[in-house]
């Protein structure tokens, strides 16, 4: 098979395009529909939606992982931003700092009494001494992504409405259109609505860095799902209904479980050009960064034609990345 050149999967995203706050009401944010081309808000979409529809939400909350501190004897500034906890004391971190940490090192902070175990690459394994999800609840802050200027009162719009239980550092964006308001109109209007758990981890940031897309090894991510609701899913695909992934972490995970039945996991599933979907029918997702993994799911159901497709929202004033619109793909269409 044919790989794909990463370079494919490049465009230019202008600053001005990048979205820096949510819409106050996720209702009047816009929905581009691929295949016509036509704009509308998400109001009109739940409203004008005729055909009987399955809507799949991720779940996982955003957590408070950055914790930002200062070394008690020189006061110099010190970040954890955490990733993943391995047991109630110790974690894999990312840390900022103007000074080199050495392993086995020990520093004390204003937040805890911090041990350096390991680090593979960037991240630091480290020993807190302290309950990890304690120092999360009380002195963590909402892990904006990089490219929206951090301000507090951000930090609520970052989280999705529904979401319940799981531990992500990063959002599932395109749940951030839908209300719990909209979600029971849904359900009034006769659509079916379930709950998946994905937890996002930084590895959607990423950039492709190998030369073909093919060659790149995407990052894994922790899912579950009630095998039951599964099984009403396939279910209600077998009576007609449309089955739609609201983001690109409910696309993986369908897809996962359909060819694992593994219902609770990690997944790795890396969506190139050629995949075949077997329980997806649409897929609602923010547009996506230049040269990311997100992306490539895009090229995989749309083709060479996302390219002209995201020069059209741009020209059209359509806002980019986490807080911005959205767009809506038919798959095989």
């Amino acid at each position: 098979m044919t790989k794909t050149p990463t370079a494919d999967l490049n465009y230019k995203l202008k600053n001005e395009a990048i979205a820096q706050y949510r819409y106050k009401e996720p209702s009047e944010s816009k929905l581009l529909i691929a295949s016509t081309r036509k704009i509308i808000t998400f109001d009109e979409y739940i409203q004008k939606l005729k055909h009987q529809s399955v809507f799949i939400f991720n779940k996982s909350t955003v957590r408070n992982v950055r914790i930002e501190t200062f070394k008690s004897i020189t006061g110099g500034k010190i970040e954890f931003f955490i990733l993943n906890i391995i047991d109630s004391n110790t974690a894999e971190v990312l840390i900022k700092t103007t000074t080199k940490l050495k392993l086995k090192s020990e520093l004390k902070t204003d937040v805890a009494f911090v041990k350096i175990m390991h680090k593979e690459n960037d991240i630091y394994t480290v020993n807190f001494h302290t309950d990890v999800m304690a120092l999360i609840n009380k002195f963590g802050k909402v892990p904006l992504p990089p490219y929206i200027e951090d301000n507090p009162i951000k930090y609520k719009d970052y989280k999705n409405e529904f979401a319940t239980g799981g531990f992500s550092v990063a959002s599932s964006t395109a749940g951030l259109h839908f209300s719990l308001e909209m979600i029971s109109l849904l359900k009034a209007k006769g659509h079916k609505v379930f709950l998946i758990n994905l937890d996002i981890n930084l590895g959607t940031f990423k950039q492709i860095d190998t030369e073909l897309v093919e060659d790149y090894k995407i990052h894994s991510e922790n899912y579950k799902i009630n095998k039951f609701d599964f099984e009403n899913i396939l279910e209600y695909k077998k009576a007609g209904y449309k089955i739609v992934a609201v983001g690109t972490t409910v696309l993986r995970t369908l897809e996962t479980v359909i060819n694992t039945k593994v219902y609770e996991g990690s997944t790795n599933l890396f969506i190139t050009p050629g995949f075949k979907f077997k329980v997806i029918d649409t897929l609602i997702t923010n547009f996506h960064a230049p040269k990311s993994s997100l992306l490539s799911i895009v090229q995989t159901i749309f083709g060479e034609k996302w390219r002209s497709l995201y020069s059209f929202a741009q020209s059209n004033n359509l806002k980019f990345l986490s807080f911005g619109d959205a767009v809506l793909f038919n798959i095989d269409e």
